[in-house]
């Protein structure tokens, strides 16, 4: 039989001795430097993402890399709202330093958010010449819009604030290369005919538009697919006989509100349509409509008539009928639901998808029954309530008269 025997004094386990790391003769340790092994067009795509700032702050990885960041194809610059004169010279300083550094042989991006408003600019700095910003930093857009242009740019978005009173150059208007555009409180006043072959997005926002300018820009976007007007005015116009164009996206303003503003709109080929504003839209018919949009709200006083606003909403249907998904905004139903039922004589609509957006305190309900028996195609319905800041102001102080079935029975 095997004995055990216990100590009361056992002995200690002895520690395993550690694995020493692999070192090199000098004794130091082996390390690789897998970022430095990078190749230039990974380290190009990692810039791509971040502002220029950015790409030359992660540039400082590396030794390998210090210098990659000049010849970043993506350009992108960004200064946030601020008061401070000297940090906005600073900027418009990196602007230019980095412009004598760029080594790009091709340009793919130009991108600028500058924040600062001209009444960020001390008096002193002003000039008869007009405001001070457009003053200082306009030379210094142009210097890039040059550098771009002539580097073959695709894309280009320079988004400022409502009193810096840019102008946009004429040669941005013949870049045979451009494929987006995106312009915000921008002057654009063309002197040239738009040359954009292979442009295919733009998008313009917070700015005037006359006619003869909508006309040039639409004539020389030959393959446009996306166009976006936003809070634009001044045109009267649209008219689009491209079969390319597939999105139209309109937020219209109205300027005097003692007369009635119409934008017409022919675009015969649209997929897509989105109208938005607080003006009057008069659409030609769209028999290859998909998808349409009204969410605008008419607030002129020339149509305070319920009938002639809810003629304005049944002719707008009677033309986009076609379109399979279809969504109305709180204000059009609203119309609809002060129209008399009688003389209402809502088309049948091919919608298969229908969003209505309706106001918590609407009293509409009979007319939104009148929608669902005017789409006898229609597979999904969605409702999204919208409630106003006095709505609720007012429901709080009269609580017990909130009730979804009180307005909706």
């Amino acid at each position: 039989m095997a004995r055990i025997e216990f100590s009361a004094n056992p002995t200690p386990l002895q520690k395993r001795p550690r694995p020493t790391p692999p070192s090199d003769q000098d004794g130091t340790r082996h390390s690789v430097d897998y970022i430095s092994d990078l190749p230039d067009a990974i380290i190009l795509h990692i810039f791509s993402f971040l502002t220029t700032k950015e790409a030359i702050k992660t540039s400082m990885l590396s030794r390998q890399w210090r210098s990659k960041w000049t010849a970043n194809p993506h350009i992108s610059f960004s200064m946030p709202f601020c008061y401070d004169f000297m940090k906005i010279q600073n900027f418009l300083a990196f602007m230019r330093e980095v412009r004598l550094r760029c080594t790009a042989v091709k340009v793919k991006s130009f991108l600028l958010d500058f924040a600062c408003l001209a009444s960020s600019f001390p008096q002193r700095r002003r000039t008869r010449r007009g405001n001070s910003s457009a003053i200082v930093i306009a030379p210094v857009i142009n210097s890039w819009l040059h550098f771009a242009v002539g580097h073959n740019v695709e894309e280009v978005s320079i988004t400022l604030r409502n009193d810096n009173n840019y102008q946009l150059p004429q040669l941005l208007f013949r870049c045979p290369t451009l494929v987006s555009l995106h312009v915000c409180h921008c002057r654009i006043s063309m002197m040239v005919a738009v040359k954009w072959p292979s442009l295919k997005r733009l998008c313009i926002s917070d700015t005037t538009l006359m006619d003869d300018d909508m006309m040039r820009v639409l004539n020389g976007c030959p393959v446009l697919e996306f166009f976006e007007l936003k809070a634009c005015w001044g045109f009267k116009h649209i008219k689009v006989e491209s079969r390319f164009l597939r999105e139209l996206v309109i937020d219209y303003r109205e300027i005097r509100n003692d007369q009635a503003s119409i934008l017409k709109i022919s675009v015969p080929h649209l997929l897509k349509l989105r109208l938005s504003g607080d003006s009057m839209f008069k659409v030609d018919p769209i028999p290859s409509l998909v998808e349409a949009d009204l969410n605008f709200k008419v607030t002129t006083h020339a149509v305070a008539e319920a009938q002639a606003r809810g003629y304005l909403v049944e002719t707008l249907l009677q033309r986009l009928r076609h379109a399979t998904k279809l969504v109305i905004g709180s204000w059009c139903l609203e119309v609809l639901s002060l129209t008399d039922a009688t003389e209402l004589f809502l088309p049948s609509l091919e919608c298969r998808h229908l969003m209505l957006h309706v106001a918590a305190d609407h009293v509409g309900a009979p007319h939104i029954v009148k929608m669902l028996e005017s789409s006898p195609h229609l597979e999904k319905l969605f409702l999204q309530m919208t409630c106003t800041p006095t709505f609720w102001v007012s429901k709080l102080l009269e609580p017990s008269q909130f009730t979804f079935n009180s307005r909706f029975a």
